[in-house]
């Protein structure tokens, strides 16, 4: 057994074990998502994840979500929106067949990428969100900060602390690496946002095809990378993760230039 399966009772978040981290201390990732559709106002909205749909209860604007297994317990999630369409399929299959721009009325504000947690799956939700994008649009990561190794294995391990038994990221934090090797063009800040990091990018390109292009030669690259050779504080240390915030500055997606979208993210994290 590797030393990063073995719960130490003497530290009960994990602080002395190799590749395993303290709890991030910043907000909770939804009350970030929720912060950040009052400061951005967007007036289109798409996530893929939704799930239970706490996520998608924050949109107050036209909104497409996307999950192949909705778990709704109740109409609130999509009330409050003058628009809300549901896709019960993959991501891919959506893209496939649909443009959430003409569905929405126009290019997309903000987006919430949180589906199959696998660094493949999650590069091409991000580049088939961004060709809908305009290039001041925010779109958000979820889990790409994982705080102990078990997590971060593609179908999941035995938490090293009690509490995280269930938390899986999967390997996402590697489509956050390859986004910072082969985009350096995109702004990209990490938040630590609990209880797995919260990534907001922006300076988009929705002309960009590098990424569909070089699918392949990128999937391989990101799996070759290894989060037990790169150290988890390693890891965040290189993120230069900033912590989520408590106040938040309001701007209108509508009316901003992407200047101005640059500048409220960098004012979130301040």
């Amino acid at each position: 057994m590797s030393s990063a399966s073995v719960i130490n009772p003497a530290s009960p978040n994990g602080t002395d074990v190799p590749n395993c981290l303290p709890d991030l201390a910043g907000e909770y990732y939804i009350n970030v998502l929720a912060r950040l559709h009052q400061a951005l106002r967007p007036t289109t909205y798409l996530e893929i994840g939704t799930l239970h749909g706490a996520s998608l209860e924050a949109a107050r604007c036209a909104t497409i979500s996307i999950d192949p297994a909705f778990k709704l317990a109740s109409a609130e999630p999509v009330q409050n929106k003058p628009f809300c369409g549901l896709y019960q399929q993959t991501s891919d299959e959506f893209f496939a067949t649909n443009n959430p721009s003409a569905i929405l009325g126009g290019p997309l504000d903000l987006a919430f990428l949180d589906g199959m947690h696998w660094c493949e799956f999650l590069l091409r939700d991000f580049f088939n969100t961004e060709r809908f994008c305009r290039p001041d649009s925010v779109i958000a990561l979820h889990d790409c900060l994982p705080v102990e190794a078990p997590m971060a294995e593609r179908n999941g391990g035995l938490a090293i602390t009690p509490h995280r038994q269930g938390w899986w990221t999967g390997d996402v934090w590697r489509t956050l690496w390859a986004l910072r090797q082969y985009r350096p063009d995109l702004d990209i800040t990490v938040l630590d946002a609990g209880p797995t990091g919260l990534v907001l990018i922006t300076g988009l390109d929705p002309a960009s095809t590098l990424l569909a292009e070089r699918e392949a030669e990128i999937v391989a690259a990101m799996m070759a990378q290894s989060l037990e050779a790169i150290g988890l504080p390693a890891w965040h240390a290189a993120q230069q993760v900033p912590s989520a915030p408590r106040r938040w500055p309001r701007a209108s997606c509508a009316a901003d230039t992407l200047g101005s979208t640059r500048r409220l993210v960098h004012r979130l994290v301040q």
